[in-house]
């Protein structure tokens, strides 16, 4: 029976049918036995694991989650006699390689008709145990034979980085790597080889958060969960939160009024960073925050909160949002567009406001006098403005772009209010960092969105949308 699978569909397919070998290769700490175990989970398998590494005591201690996919006794030290023994039996040391294959097939016949799973965690150490020189593969060739009689599947886990030998015996090979990429994590697993079945990708990201192996499909990442939005304390109005855990946790609860703050996007993210974002933007209005939003140029109110979505992604997002939150959109969203733009005149559902653009201290002052009058009408306290610097550019030229966004900031310090700048690769746009209370960068690594902050520093974060009926949520998955 396959349960959730964490694991990529190659691997997935080829491991639901029997005798397949599976070489497991990387450096100490890249998650090569978590993902094994990850594995035993996934496919119900009955297993048998040698270890040349820990106890099962510390196996549990290490792996506390593994107690419900592989029983205690199924956990062996590979250095000592597997035949079953109890505590007060005194465990002896293996003298030769018959006598560990002998015990090892006894143990695995146990299952009869179970599909079971072998996984020799380090081949690598257990020859080296048995004084066998690397090159010699006849150990490796042996367990092959002996799983094959059985059918069972094996998976040999080794420190090996480079091409070895045992690739060309094993049925599938994947190498994990953990990297450091603009100064932080990024873990990878790359598919070298699997027999019979065609590699749609060969490399994904994955993580290790929480001692588990999780690994991502390459795209934009959206998964349909049942989930309610998370309940706003009243002692956590000091700062506004996202109601988004993770996002909360960097930010120490939410954004801070009276701020200044940077979504840098990356220049091949293109329109999906309207998903990732707007959800919290959404957010701020669930929480009867008035929002005002200056698209990204060519996005109709970042895209998502139209009546008529331009693209599937869109449709589910706009039919995930139940009527309470349509009338707090028709109350607190307000949309912010160009005088210059006459078709986004014709399609904007929501409250607009036009900048004219021909001198942007008029535009800002007639803004301040709506913005106050909606605080007035709201009793919100506070609001957000989200502004996409290319529609800056677009409207009031490259030149001054700079001075204006920090005119916008002093306005929205005498508001209480929260600004916010998505950032669109301008060289032009220089602000003094002791100006940004927040900056995160958005970008596409290896086929993925990934979010990490600069202000402050953080680990990367796969991003992606969780959708359940009348709920959209913005996920942040941290590579660890």
């Amino acid at each position: 029976m396959l349960l959730t699978s964490n694991v990529p569909k190659e691997i997935v397919d080829a491991l639901e049918s029997p005798t397949f070998s599976l070489h497991i290769k990387g450096n100490a700490g890249t998650g090569k036995t978590t993902m094994a175990l990850e594995i035993i989970r996934m496919l119900n398998s009955s297993a048998v694991y040698l270890s040349t590494r820990v106890s099962p005591n510390k196996f549990y201690q290490q792996f506390p989650w593994s107690e419900t996919c592989i029983q205690q006794k199924n956990i062996l030290d590979a250095n000592k006699s597997l035949t079953y023994q109890t505590r007060e039996e005194t465990l002896f040391e293996y003298v030769d390689r018959p006598s560990f294959l002998r015990d090892l097939y006894s143990r695995v016949l146990e299952f009869k008709e179970e599909h079971a799973i072998v996984i020799v965690d380090s081949i690598d150490s257990l020859k080296s145990n048995f004084r066998i020189p690397l090159e010699d593969l006849n150990m490796e060739r042996d367990v092959l034979d002996m799983t094959e009689r059985v059918n069972a599947n094996v998976i040999f886990i080794s420190e090996i980085v480079g091409e070895s030998k045992l690739d060309h015996l094993v049925d599938g090979v994947v190498r994990l790597e953990r990297e450091i990429v603009n100064g932080r994590l990024l873990r990878k697993l790359i598919i070298e080889k699997v027999r019979r079945t065609k590699i749609e990708n060969p490399e994904y990201l994955f993580t290790l958060k929480d001692g588990r192996f999780r690994c991502f499909e390459t795209g934009f990442q959206v998964n349909f969960v049942k989930k309610e939005f998370t309940k706003v304390e009243e002692e956590s109005r000091l700062k506004i939160s996202t109601l988004i855990p993770e996002l909360d946790k960097i930010l120490g609860g939410g954004y801070e009024r009276g701020t200044f703050n940077i979504f840098d996007i990356g220049d091949i993210v293109g329109m999906y960073h309207a998903y990732i974002l707007s959800p919290i933007f959404l957010n701020f209005v669930i929480q009867k925050f008035p929002v005002f939003s200056l698209p990204s140029k060519g996005i109709f109110s970042t895209d998502v909160f139209r009546d008529r979505p331009q693209t599937s992604l869109g449709d589910a997002f706009l039919s995930s949002l139940d009527e309470n939150i349509r009338k707090s959109m028709n109350k607190y969203f307000h949309v912010i567009l160009s005088s210059k733009n006459s078709i986004m005149k014709k399609i904007e559902t929501y409250g607009v406001f036009y900048l004219k653009g021909e001198d942007y201290l008029e535009d800002i002052n007639d803004f301040m006098q709506l913005a106050i009058k909606v605080l007035d009408e709201t009793k919100a306290g506070t609001l957000f403005v989200i502004m996409a610097s290319d529609t800056m550019e677009y409207i009031y030229g490259q030149e001054k772009l700079t001075k204006i966004i920090q005119t916008w900031m002093d306005k929205m310090r005498q508001l209480n209010g929260i600004l916010i700048i998505l950032k669109f690769e301008h060289d032009s746009l220089k602000l003094p960092t002791n100006l940004i209370t927040t900056y995160f960068k958005l970008e596409n690594i290896g086929g993925n969105l990934l979010l990490y902050g600069k202000i402050p520093k953080t680990k990367m974060y796969i991003s992606g949308l969780n959708i359940s009926k009348g709920n959209v949520q913005a996920s942040f998955t941290p590579i660890e």
